[in-house]
């Protein structure tokens, strides 16, 4: 396992909760540099660490709710369909600047509200929000981990959470092989 250190942070948000490291799967290096010319992004410092260490499979660090890793439902097509579509939707709003930054989109809250890294920025590791409904772009004042921290929090605080259920279920994801 590449990263500990990621894995250790975010289990200590949430100790309760059992982690299968069996199933814990992140990208290799070679599948990363696949990644980045999939979907013409940047990957370095958090996204990096992110993907190497728990990109397929967080062994039930996290499901499938809130981050589009964990799709099941998204095929490496609808995956990279999605990234176009929403940076359209930039372009809509005269958001042109960004498309320069390399934005990758990787979360989906409220249904409306789309979380996104500029990869290819001075601080990659920044989340932005893209609110739909009011077609603006909203610093989060989180960086990517901080939202990672941010999303066990509320799973902790909501107590929604059924830990048999996800450590059962295998949320993986794929974002470059077909």
């Amino acid at each position: 396992m590449k990263n500990n250190q990621l894995i250790n942070n975010l289990h200590l948000i949430y100790p309760e909760i059992s982690i299968n490291i069996h199933k814990i799967k992140g990208y290799s290096d070679d599948e990363i540099e696949k990644i980045k010319r999939f979907y013409d992004i940047k990957i370095t410092e958090q996204l990096y660490s992110f993907l190497s260490c728990i990109g397929r499979c967080s062994g039930g660090i996290f499901d499938d709710s809130s981050l589009l890793f964990y799709c099941h439902t998204f095929s490496v097509r609808n995956h990279i369909q999605f990234q176009i579509d929403m940076c359209e939707r930039l372009c809509n709003i005269q958001q042109h600047d960004l498309l320069d930054q390399k934005p990758f989109f990787f979360s989906i809250e409220s249904e409306n509200e789309y979380l996104f890294l500029l990869t290819d920025s001075d601080n990659p590791n920044k989340v932005y929000q893209y609110d739909e409904n009011e077609e603006v772009i909203k610093d989060t004042h989180w960086e990517f981990n901080d939202y990672l921290n941010y999303l066990n929090y509320l799973k902790d605080k909501s107590k929604k959470r059924n830990i048999d259920n996800i450590l059962n279920d295998d949320f993986i994801g794929e974002l470059i092989e077909i």
